[in-house]
């Protein structure tokens, strides 16, 4: 058990895919939007309003950027648990680890890194909008709750992208690697633009789309308002159902994801080489 969660963890942390999208890349949009985006953002606001619009704004800005390095993760995350199905119906069968100690092993290696990741970003985010010319200080109002928030949407990340395997491998589509591996990035990109840029989807995806759910509770965490249905909208959400929903969604996924490690067959991954 401590083998694996050591192992997940320097995987994670040493993965070129990681260090490239889900960290270098983020930082590279942060520096764009402190410095280029920021500034013209602050000329539009009176200055009587700038500095709680300016919280909101680096709020909104940073929650979008944490999704999409948590969704940049998780694909890392599926090709790994991917290149394990070969040996994991062995594993768990003929050797003394059960499913919940290689489900808590994983979830708790991939957590580790996650949140250093998580941490990097949140303080290279605040230095770099706090310092870009505009005089305007803005730091995370409650770290204590952007912490678990980031602990969350791992943990869902990586019970989304454990179950996503999964399915292939019950389904025997293990040529689909490459598409089903990049479902998580894909549909963090199109709920990040959902958010930030449209005002025409229906307010209750806020609360049934996990990936919104993340969002607005790191936007809560950084700015320490309620977030708002949408950047587009000032209507707010019900921050109690939007933490339920997120918890229901991670619960759901980690019980699928326990049935299918139950009935897993041996599968042989090279078929992915084929495509």
């Amino acid at each position: 058990m401590k083998r694996v969660l050591i192992y997940t963890t320097k995987r994670i942390l040493k993965s070129p895919s990681v260090i490239g999208w889900g960290i270098l890349f983020i930082l590279f949009w942060g520096f764009i939007g402190a410095y280029i985006f920021a500034p013209s953002f602050a000329k539009e606001i009176p200055s009587e309003y700038l500095n709680r619009s300016y919280q909101s704004y680096t709020a909104a800005y940073y929650a979008d950027l944490i999704i999409l390095s948590l969704s940049s993760i998780a694909v890392s995350i599926s090709f790994m648990i991917f290149y394990q199905t070969g040996t994991l119906p062995y594993l768990l069968r003929y050797s003394k680890m059960k499913i919940s100690s290689y489900l808590i092993s994983i979830y708790s290696g991939i957590m580790i890194a996650v949140l250093i990741i998580g941490l990097l970003i949140t303080f290279s985010i605040s230095i770099m909008f706090s310092n870009n010319g505009l005089g305007i200080s803005t730091y995370p109002s409650k770290p204590y709750i952007i912490i678990p928030v980031i602990v969350l949407g791992t943990l869902f990340f990586t019970s989304f992208s454990i179950f996503l395997v999964l399915i292939q491998v019950k389904l025997g589509t293990m040529k689909l690697q490459n598409l089903f591996g990049y479902i998580p990035l894909i549909l963090g990109f199109l709920f990040y633009s959902l958010y930030t840029f449209s005002t025409n989807y229906p307010q209750i995806l806020d609360y049934i789309s996990p990936y919104l759910l993340i969002i607005l509770l790191l936007y809560y965490g950084y700015s320490g308002g309620i977030p708002p249905v949408n950047i587009q909208n000032s209507d707010t959400v019900s921050l109690s159902t939007v933490v339920l929903s997120s918890l229901v969604w991670t619960i759901a996924f980690t019980v699928i994801d326990m049935m299918l490690l139950r009935k897993i067959q041996f599968v042989d991954i090279e078929e992915a080489r084929q495509l």
